[in-house]
């Protein structure tokens, strides 16, 4: 079955596997620019991103290939979303003005991720193939956040 984002961005339930996971800690200069500093945190692992029911929790799992270990991530749940498609991207996304388009029901549980609060979720797809990303800030850090990236094959 093709997966739609814009059924994802209404709600439907979906899955996808992603190959590669890549986590960026990025610093905040000013309001335009960033810096950003690739980590090494879960850059092993491999990730499953699913909903199963409409408007349901999306849950994340991760498989770090050099332990051999499964382990949920984070879960929550997407109140609204903004939806756009042109000639190069489909893209679905949570608003990142309001904050409060993500309920939280199972915190970042991985500890180099400084029990991050999920603050953006987009999924879309480019050139084919789908892409995902989270935007966590850490408790009580202001000068930094995380891009988690999730990339298929």
């Amino acid at each position: 079955m093709e997966l739609s984002i814009k059924e994802i961005s209404n709600g439907a339930p979906f899955m996808v596997d992603f190959e590669k996971v890549e986590v960026e800690r990025c610093h905040y200069i000013n309001a335009n620019d960033e810096r950003v500093e690739p980590t090494p945190i879960l850059s092993h692992s491999t990730a499953n991103i699913l909903r199963v029911s409409n408007n349901g929790t999306i849950f994340i799992q991760v498989f770090d290939n050099n332990l051999g270990l499964e382990f949920p991530l984070v879960q929550f749940k997407v109140t609204s979303t903004f939806y756009h498609k042109n000639e190069r991207a489909e893209v679905s996304q949570t608003a990142m003005v309001r904050g409060d388009e993500i309920i939280e029901e199972l915190p970042i549980s991985y500890e180099g991720l400084e029990n991050g609060k999920v603050n953006l979720f987009m999924i879309s797809k480019q050139q084919g193939k789908t892409i995902a990303f989270l935007i966590l800030n850490p408790k009580g850090i202001d000068e930094y956040y995380y891009r988690i990236t999730f990339k298929e094959a």
